[in-house]
């Protein structure tokens, strides 16, 4: 096909590029780059993949080619000669340059490149050098086809996401049919058996197992919450999880179930929640030294929160009926635990975690560097006051008194106004 550019009695042939060619685009003339990097956008969505691996009858495709503006004809003939010339070339068998005429009184008629034409998948593919993905899509293809059909509608869906894990396509459905063969309600997710997979293996393909395996598994063996984490993965789909723990001594050795010598314990939450100990009082700790000193109290116990940890203390019907306490550090994060704490144990009363004992330790302040600034629902009126008065740095940027730092003796007041507390127990500790 020629080409022809400029004065009628002026016609030059465009069969290949100028020598000239570095002069040509300088007015943001499409070059053949800008029509890969357009197609190259649409290549990765997926849309192409996805119609071949359908089988879909190929649509060609066809992109506007951005030239000289007539008037530049005749002022820029060379450059533009460069251009067409470079763009026929570039283009080669790769795709289809269509023409059209462009020109004027001065400069004449003249065929310019107007709009490029994509007629094959093949020829989608050499303009863009992915002949070798569609390859290993094939392959993958067949390899699910032939040792997981029940995978294959959903890897034709999603041709993208399974050449982005061509390494390991071949483990990922080996333990997608392990998992569909094997009972694992009393297992863990360490002892899926499978060549060349660990846990690591599955914790770094989490998100792909959550999409693939409710394709497998029977309804009523998968949740239809979200996983949201490895616990949460390892509960959807039927493994045994981590067990949660709890942390816990008793303040009244007289009521203690230990074996003699035994005054603290940590058991798995699920197990100690089948026991009652037997007390009428459980004070939930945030500080871990606070914890281990807090004074004896009478026919009461002691659990150290650590954190969001403490709202697991849900699981212990035991509590129910029982005189729950709270303490923790007077920050935004403390009233945080306490209020998430009441969405499970509405119950739960705080000590210490008054503007009277804020204000009472001035010079023990200090800086809360990540405040929360969250609505929180489950606070007393008093408690919301303060919270509110710390969230708007009322008493200063970021005030936090921390547990620690309150002295025991202001502790042992609040407990004997608090709570029936013996004078034996707390002079024990005083």
């Amino acid at each position: 096909m020629e080409a022809f550019v400029g004065n009628p009695d002026q016609r030059v042939g465009l069969e290949a590029p100028s020598v000239r060619a570095g002069r040509f685009n300088k007015s943001g003339w499409t070059e053949i780059a800008d029509l890969v990097a357009i197609l190259r956008r649409r290549w990765r969505s997926g849309r192409y993949l996805r119609a071949y691996a359908r089988g879909e009858r190929w649509e060609p495709i066809s992109l506007a080619i951005k030239g000289p503006a007539p008037g530049e004809l005749l002022d820029r003939f060379e450059e533009v000669r460069d251009w067409a010339g470079a763009l026929v070339a570039a283009a080669g068998d790769r795709c289809e340059i269509v023409h059209k005429s462009v020109g004027g009184r001065n400069v004449g008629s003249n065929r310019l490149p107007s709009r490029v034409r994509i007629t094959t998948f093949d020829q989608l593919c050499s303009l863009l050098g992915t002949r070798s993905e569609v390859r290993v899509l094939d392959d993958l293809l067949e390899k699910t086809r032939r040792e997981m059909p029940a995978l294959l509608a959903w890897a034709v869906e999603h041709p993208l996401v399974l050449l982005d894990h061509r390494s390991s396509w071949d483990r990922v459905i080996a333990v997608v049919a392990w998992i569909a063969a094997t009972d694992t309600r009393d297992m863990y997710i360490r002892q899926i058996d499978v060549e060349g997979v660990d846990t690591k293996f599955i914790e770094g393909h989490q998100r792909l197992f959550c999409e693939l395996l409710p394709l497998v598994l029977p309804v009523d063996q998968v949740e239809s919450r979200p996983a949201e984490g490895a616990g949460d993965f390892a509960r959807r789909f039927g493994f045994l999880t981590k067990p949660s723990y709890t942390r816990f001594r008793f303040l009244d050795m007289a009521v203690s179930p230990f074996p003699p010598g035994f005054t603290e314990l940590t058991a798995r939450t699920a197990e100690l929640a089948r026991m009652d100990p037997g007390v009428d009082t459980v004070f939930i700790i945030e500080n871990e030294v606070t914890y281990l000193a807090f004074p004896g109290v009478p026919r009461a116990m002691a659990v150290f929160g650590s954190g969001f940890a403490s709202t697991g203390l849900a699981a212990l019907d035991w509590l129910d009926g029982k005189e729950i306490v709270y303490w923790g550090d007077i920050d935004t994060h403390g009233f945080d635990i306490l209020s998430r704490l009441r969405s499970r144990l509405p119950g739960v009363r705080s000590i210490l975690m008054d503007e009277d004992t804020l204000l009472s330790h001035r010079s023990q302040w200090a800086v809360e560097e990540s405040p929360t600034r969250r609505e929180l629902e489950g606070l007393t009126a008093e408690e919301q006051l303060l919270y509110r008065d710390l969230v708007a740095d009322r008493y200063g940027a970021g005030v936090r008194l921390e547990q620690e730092r309150i002295p025991f003796s202001r502790v042992r007041r609040a407990l004997s106004s608090a709570l029936p507390i013996s004078s034996e127990l707390l002079a024990r500790d005083a």
